[in-house]
């Protein structure tokens, strides 16, 4: 009996025990697979890269000696309103004008210079193409003087700016009956600029302000800014050649 009693005691230890052993059970887990495009990615803002601009592409540069045809006055074409300018713009080129009232290619202008000393004291040698305009100044001028100093800036004009294009124009008359004189001056600007191999036009032949209405100022003589649009819209085009031929 003392038997019986020793082994139902150490039985229910032993249950004891076992109910107070802690037991670990592993938390269940899920995995998860998303594909690469299901992911999302914090967005990324990349630093901005410093933009250096192109450089302003250089523009040829027109050259213009003349007279107060060129210069303008109170009348018309001062400044930008001048044919000059004017041309310059519709060519996209940069002009230098080298221009006095009175001046000639024997006349002597406002400055003390005619037109070979406007070239003397203001060469232009990155001119692309060089305009010399006029002039009826010269009027009363010796001819072969006339024809011996357009020889010389044209020579000069050469020297100064070696590849340089060159249009001589003509005298301009402000309607079509161009005096003797005038024509004179017309024929031995045309003989220097032929001799020299270079492109004359003629403004009087071409009749440019055959119908001077409204182009020509109260004075008889001075291009109004509307005269100065219609001479830049005859001498573009002369520019825009002798530009296509560099």
């Amino acid at each position: 009996m003392f038997i019986l009693l020793v082994a139902a005691n150490a039985m229910l230890v032993l249950a004891t025990r076992q109910l107070d052993t802690a037991v670990t059970v592993a938390e269940p887990y899920t995995q998860v697979t998303a594909r690469a495009d299901e992911l999302t990615v914090p967005a990324v803002t990349p630093s901005p890269t410093p933009m250096t601009p192109a450089p302003a592409a250089a523009t040829e540069v027109l050259a213009v000696y003349g007279d107060g045809y060129a210069l303008g006055n109170e009348q018309g074409g001062l400044g930008v309103a001048g044919w000059p300018a004017l041309v310059a713009a519709g060519s996209g080129m940069t002009l230098t004008l080298h221009a006095a009232p009175q001046a000639g290619y024997v006349s002597v202008g406002s400055t003390g210079q005619n037109y070979p000393g406007l070239a003397e004291t203001g060469p232009v040698p990155d001119a692309a193409v060089t305009l010399v305009v006029g002039s009826r100044n010269d009027r009363s001028a010796d001819a072969a003087t006339v024809q011996a100093n357009a020889q010389e800036i044209i020579s000069d004009l050469r020297a100064a700016a070696t590849s340089t294009a060159i249009v001589i124009v003509g005298p301009i008359w402000t309607d079509d009956d161009a005096p003797a004189d005038i024509l004179a001056v017309r024929d031995a600007v045309e003989a220097a600029a032929t001799a020299a191999g270079v492109t004359f036009v003629d403004p009087i032949a071409e009749g440019w302000f055959a119908e001077p209405t409204g182009l020509i100022s109260f004075d008889g003589i001075s291009p109004t800014d509307a005269g100065h649009a219609h001479l830049a819209d005859l001498i573009t085009p002369l520019v825009n050649a002798a530009l296509g031929q560099q």
